[in-house]
C-alpha cells in the first residue's frame, strides 16, 4: 500500500500512466462503470483499463482507471474525456 492508500496494481493489471475515471464500492461495479463509459465515447476504444483498490475514510473503494501509455497521452485522453463531459484525472 502506497502512501495514497493505494494497493499496488496486480500484476496481471496493464502497467502505465492510470486515468481515473471513476470510484466504486466493489470491483465489480467498477467493471460494469467501464462497459457503460466505453458505451458512451469512442476515445475509449481499443483502451485498456485496471481497478485500483484503495482505503479512504469510510472504507474500501475501486478506482477505474483508464491506463495510458505515457503521460503526455494520458493528459490528451483525459482532455478528450473532458471536453465529452467525462470527469477524469490523471495519476501520476
Amino acid at each position: 500500500v502506497d502512501a495514497a492508500g493505494s494497493r499496488a496494481p496486480e500484476a496481471s493489471q496493464p502497467s502505465g500512466v492510470g486515468i481515473q475515471v471513476g470510484a466504486f464500492s466493489s470491483r465489480e461495479s467498477a467493471e460494469r462503470g467501464w462497459e457503460t463509459l466505453t458505451r458512451q465515447t469512442d476515445a475509449l476504444s481499443g483502451v485498456r483499463h485496471r481497478v485500483m483498490e484503495g482505503q479512504i475514510d469510510s472504507g474500501t473503494v475501486y478506482r477505474l482507471q483508464a491506463v495510458a501509455g505515457d503521460a503526455a497521452a494520458a493528459r490528451a485522453l483525459c482532455s478528450t474525456l473532458k471536453s465529452q463531459g467525462i470527469a477524469c484525472q490523471v495519476k501520476d
